[in-house]
């Protein structure tokens, strides 16, 4: 399984249920690699997509709330129950893209994290847990580029130690 996800210096993630910058070179490349693919992610993250579901990708959401439902979605209520369904895809098709409780609960099953690195800190109110004191380790990195006066990288991390599904 792969983690998705743009961060600053700091592993902030969000402010007030979005996101920090708006990068749309991040933003294709998000669509680029989940594309095809299966995307997991929390409830409040799909109810702040512009488009619901994501096109063109299988969404899964994880709910806590037996009633949620979410067209044209799948809706897990556990870990067990996600761990059970994403079973059924090659584990490199599956993308965590949110929020940051769903990131911190699946980021030791991921062996793969495609990163959006902005090196700097921003007002924010929600973080992710630290890649590498979860295992990972930087592998590739790109030259900087900047956009919107927001310079930033895209870094591939990998984790040798994740836990098999």
């Amino acid at each position: 399984m792969n983690l998705i996800v743009a961060i600053t210096k700091n592993y902030a993630i969000g402010k007030n249920n979005q996101l920090l910058f708006h990068l749309p070179t991040d933003l294709a490349y998000f669509k680029m690699q989940t594309t095809d693919k299966i995307v997991v992610m929390g409830e409040r993250t799909y109810l702040s997509l512009p488009k619901k579901p994501l096109p063109k990708r299988i969404n899964i959401v994880i709910s806590d709330k037996l009633d949620f439902k979410a067209e044209g979605a799948i809706v897990v209520h556990s870990l067990e129950e996600l761990l059970k369904k994403i079973k059924k895809y090659k584990s490199k098709d599956v993308f965590v893209c949110g929020g940051a409780s769903i990131y911190n609960l699946l980021m030791d099953y991921c062996d793969t994290a495609y990163v959006t690195y902005i090196d700097k800190i921003v007002p924010a109110d929600t973080f992710i847990n630290n890649l590498e004191e979860h295992g990972f380790k930087l592998t590739e990195e790109t030259p900087a580029q900047t956009e919107n006066n927001i310079t930033f990288t895209f870094r591939t991390y990998k984790n040798p130690h994740h836990k098999k599904i």
